[in-house]
Parts: structure tokens; sequence; C-alpha cells
């Protein structure tokens, strides 16, 4: 599920500012972006991540800096040389003239960065703007999860609706397969009254075989569970998406032993529809 959030704390002397992203996965993530020497706040920031978001790939940018006037920073050395050694590979490849100040060196990302010493004490100022933005990023997340329980709740309406059409057919198909199979017979030259023996047994085999009754109980089941998930609090994606497996195989059921045309019409339309619901679920936490 997408969203965003955005978080400012500051103490007398640190800054912070914390920037959240979401997509969709099946699985929770997090990725930290940030200064290396941050980056060792990075487990207790995934922690706080995962007690908020049990789904999707978050991406958190962490901007850490330390007031004016603090000693609290160190010099990158090996930052600097290796941005001199890249600066002068591509002044060379360009043709270009000039030299590199130590004022161009010193203003270059990440060489000047706070101690790693002293980043334990950052770490109540980045939870707070963390805190900020994750609370944007639930909002956000909320609101398209508000949108897409109204689109998911009219599809378990038309699963619904299809079910409750194929309900009264599926009795019509044993009466319509004794009279197929009884004109049949008879355009063979045979002689056989409507209630021999030998023509119910061959009926009530094939009633046997494609009774439907079943599957239709359980889908309608399924169905019912699904709208009771829409509408529960908490995680509910992994959930839904079993419900969804699960009415996609009694539907390849209903398919498979129905010989009735309408029912496999509305079939298909199920089937169609499920594929929707597929798609939107990608979404769900």
């Amino acid at each position: 599920m997408t969203g965003h959030g955005r978080g400012e704390a500051r103490t007398k002397t640190w800054a912070a500012v914390v920037e959240c992203h979401s997509v969709n996965r099946k699985t929770a993530e997090v990725v930290l972006h940030t200064d290396r020497s941050a980056s060792r706040l990075e487990p207790a920031v995934r922690e706080r991540v995962l007690e908020r978001i049990s789904r999707g790939r978050v991406q958190v940018n962490l901007s850490l800096a330390c007031s004016k006037g603090s000693s609290q920073s160190f010099f990158d050395e090996e930052r600097a040389l290796d941005f001199v050694n890249q600066a002068r590979r591509l002044q060379k490849k360009l043709g270009l003239e000039g030299g590199i100040t130590l004022s161009d060196v010193i203003a270059a990302p990440g060489v000047i960065q706070a101690a790693d010493s002293q980043i334990d004490d950052a770490s109540e100022v980045v939870m707070s703007a963390l805190d900020q933005a994750l609370k944007g990023l639930v909002a956000t997340r909320a609101s398209e999860g508000a949108a897409l329980q109204k689109v998911l709740s009219k599809s378990a309406d038309r699963l619904a609706a299809i079910i409750k059409k194929t309900t009264p057919l599926a009795g019509k198909a044993t009466a319509s397969y004794r009279e197929t199979l009884h004109k049949r017979i008879e355009r063979a030259g045979f002689s056989l009254t409507a209630d021999d023996p030998r023509l119910a047994a061959e009926v009530a085999i094939f009633a046997d075989r494609c009774d439907i009754t079943e599957e239709l109980e359980r889908a309608a089941s399924h169905i019912a569970q699904f709208r009771e998930k829409l509408d529960a609090k908490g995680p509910v994606g992994r959930t839904l998406e079993f419900l969804t497996q699960e009415l996609g195989r009694e539907f390849n059921t209903l398919g498979s032993k129905s010989a009735h045309t309408t029912i496999s019409r509305l079939v298909i339309e199920a089937k169609s529809e499920l594929d929707r619901i597929r798609e939107q679920l990608a979404n769900i936490e």
C-alpha cells in the first residue's frame, strides 16, 4: 500500500528530518537511506517502522545534522579522497580546467559527519521525527485503504449476485439433461418411456456427478467471511488473499461440473471478478 509521511525534530545539538515512503510488497521491508555516521541507528529505525507497518516496502530517508557550534563532528578522509579522485577523473574526461579547493571538498556530501561516538545521543530526536513521519504514512495508507475497501466490497456484492443467480439453475441442469438424453434415444430409433429405470439410472449418475450444491454453499460462506474481514481492524491482506484463492477453487469446480451454459457464463464472470480482486489485494496490508 502506498503512503508518505514527513517529520522533523530538533534539540540544542541535533536536527533530524525523516521522510517515509511506502509501496506495495507482499512482505514487510524497511530500507534506510542516511549518512554512514547515522547507519548505526538502522536497527532501531527498522524496529520502530515494523511496529506500525506489517506489509509493504518502506523507504526511510533520514537527514541528521549537528547544530552550529557543535564539536560533535569529524572529517571523513576516505570520502573526501573519493570525491577528489572522482572529480579529477571527470575533469580529465571533459577536458576542463581549474582546481579543487578545500572548500569544495568540505562542501561535498558526507565529508563532514557527526561522530559515531555521539550518534547514540541523537536517537531520541531521530525517533521523534520518525514517529511524526510514520503517523503521516499510516494516515495516507488508511485513506487509500478506505477507498480500496469500497472497491472490494462492491466486488464481493457482484460475486454474491452471481451465486444467487446460479443457485436456482443448479437443479435445472439435471432436468435438462434428462430431456436431452431422452430425445437422443428417440432419434437413435430406440423406444424408452420417461420413467424407464435405465434412463433414471443414467440421469441419477449425471445428477450426482454434476451436483454443485456444496460448492455454492462454500462459495457463499467464503464471500461472507470476505466481507467480515473487510470490516475488521488490523492487517487482513493475507486472509483476504486466502479467501480469494478458495473462491477461485470453488468456481473452477462449478465450471467443470456444470453442464448448464448459463452457469458456465456466470462462472466466467466470477473468475473475471476474482482477477480484479487479486489485483487490488496486492495493495492491502
